[in-house]
């Protein structure tokens, strides 16, 4: 799509300037002619830039499949229907505009949309690229664009849901740190400096005052240190044994891993029957589920599993070594195939796990915020204590 800036004369003689969005330039005149304009003078005002490597937002990626799975189930060809998308998405989702103008070029060049959404790196999860090319091999792209848009939906709904219950222990967290800050720079100096000469300062105030004094005079290795902690943690999270031994531990910790578990276990459940109900093969599916969690550790075993099948072990014995998911999973998922109701026992399976996930969730959350209650309370009034001594002292010295 390239954007055309132009001046011309309308039906009635009078000079107009505008811009318009066409393929190209011939397109561009037709377009013009069309509308009864007569043009005089035009140029290119930008075309189609290359899609930055990142990925769409999840309200974008959700909008862009109901609103394209709309166009083609009315009966729009794919064309037309990017097109249309084009023009209508706001000037300032500058990113969503970029991969829509990239996937019309695409098309037009004679690739499908699941190649031309490959073509755009990591633009689109691997995830929604497999499942689109499912949709097409079958015919019924547009039910998959609107299983895709309700399966992030869900996604995106349930890590909404994480944030916000993790946001009390976090404003309590910050909460607590403000008030020792405001104590030990602003008021402690203060009360310290009215205490005699020669008269020892209390323990308690001695602690939060050289805390001070420290972050003062050493402000350099605490930035390092901050800076260590934003850039180079992640960064050495990437290396693979590193990957390795967190994805462990995600599952392992004590009442975290539990919820851990229950969340992968979920998600896992979720993105398997959604693969599965587009027609993707079992084996696959399973191979996509565990590569979207994010843990290596757990990718790896999903991995040595499907091997294991593939070699002719029946799918309870090859989850037996992929101990970060519920046994009942699987267990399930074996039932399901011996049956022949896969992707009804599938869909009911995801449905329990999402509910255990959020009763999980909401448990940890009422152990969290009563413990982070007394944790406050010990450190402010640690904080009381420090600042009340020196006031004690300073008032025996007067003989008050």
């Amino acid at each position: 799509m390239q954007k055309y800036s132009y001046r011309a004369y309308d039906s009635a003689g009078k000079a107009v300037k505008g811009t318009l969005v066409a393929q190209d330039e011939k397109n561009f005149r037709d377009l013009l002619h069309e509308q009864g304009m007569r043009l005089y003078e035009y140029r290119l005002v930008n075309q189609a830039k290359k899609v930055a490597n990142k990925p769409l937002k999840v309200g974008e990626l959700i909008a862009f499949s109901r609103q394209l799975s709309s166009m083609l189930s009315s009966g729009l060809d794919l064309s037309l229907s990017l097109k249309m998308l084009y023009e209508r998405t706001e000037k300032n989702k500058k990113h969503l505009k970029q991969v829509e103008a990239q996937l019309y070029e695409e098309i037009q060049k004679g690739e499908s949309l699941a190649s031309a959404m490959y073509n755009l790196d990591n633009t689109f999860p691997a995830l929604y690229i497999s499942m689109v090319k499912s949709g097409e091999l079958n015919g019924k792209i547009d039910e998959s664009l609107v299983t895709l848009s309700d399966y992030f939906e869900k996604e995106h709904k349930q890590r909404n849901q994480i944030k916000s219950a993790m946001s009390y222990p976090i404003i309590l967290l910050v909460i607590c740190a403000l008030v020792v800050v405001l104590m030990s720079v602003v008021v402690l100096p203060r009360m310290a400096a009215m205490i005699p000469e020669g008269q020892p300062l209390p323990v308690p105030t001695q602690i939060l005052l050289g805390l001070k004094d420290f972050v003062v005079e050493q402000w350099f290795v605490v930035l390092i240190v901050i800076f260590a902690l934003v850039v180079c943690v992640p960064i050495i999270k990437r290396i693979p044994a590193v990957s390795m031994l967190t994805g462990k531990l995600a599952t392992k910790l004590p009442v975290i891993g539990k919820l851990r578990k229950m969340l992968y276990t979920a998600t896992f459940a979720r993105s398997l029957s959604t693969l599965y109900a587009t027609g993707i093969p079992l084996l696959d599916a399973i191979s996509m589920g565990g590569e979207i969690l994010g843990n290596k550790f757990i990718e790896t075993q999903v991995r040595e599993a499907v091997i294991a099948i593939r070699k002719g072990s029946s799918i309870a014995e090859a989850f037996s070594i992929v101990t970060s998911f519920d046994p009942m999973l699987m267990t399930m998922i074996f039932v399901g195939e011996q049956s022949g109701t896969l992707d009804d026992i599938l869909i009911q399976t995801a449905g329990y796990f999402e509910e255990e996930a959020q009763g999980a969730l909401k448990r940890l959350i009422g152990m969290i915020s009563p413990i982070m209650l007394m944790i406050m309370a010990v450190v402010i009034g640690f904080v009381l204590i420090a600042v009340m001594m020196p006031m004690m002292t300073l008032y025996q010295s007067i003989g008050v």
